[in-house]
């Protein structure tokens, strides 16, 4: 498994990679050719402005603080805790429910045992070895 997990790291993390080169080389046939136009949905996008990267660059820093603590903690604390307090709860509650239970069956439980050794045959047992003599 964790031989699988490894493999599908790197090729995720080699698809970033890609995807990161691809958009340098874009950038860079945009900024250094100026017969390139790239038209998305009938707008070109020829030479962005220093307002949209900056905004991008806000936009993924929020992204990534959401992503990377804000979430693990939500479900840290919104999905987690509550499970395991009810589990708790709920183990605490099997534990009560055993523990009253044989305090309410044992008086059974003693009068099988007496039962048990009252009707139960005796093993035989084994003559003891004699005692050799000594030469």
């Amino acid at each position: 498994m964790r031989t699988l997990f490894k493999a599908f790291l790197i090729l995720a993390l080699g698809a970033v990679l890609l995807s990161i080169l691809g958009g340098v080389s874009l950038a860079h046939h945009i900024f250094s050719d100026p017969g390139v136009n790239i038209t998305i949905s009938g707008d070109e996008w020829t030479d962005p402005d220093l307002g949209d990267f900056l905004g991008a660059i806000i936009g993924l820093g929020v992204t990534g603080v959401v992503l990377f603590i804000v979430l693990p903690l939500v479900l840290l604390f919104a999905v987690g805790l509550p499970l395991l307090i009810v589990g708790g709860v709920i183990g605490f509650l099997v534990l009560l429910f055993c523990g009253l239970g044989a305090m309410a069956v044992s008086p059974v439980f003693l009068m099988v045992l007496v039962l048990w050794l009252l009707v139960r045959r005796p093993k035989a047992r084994a003559p003891a070895p004699r005692p050799q003599p000594r030469p």
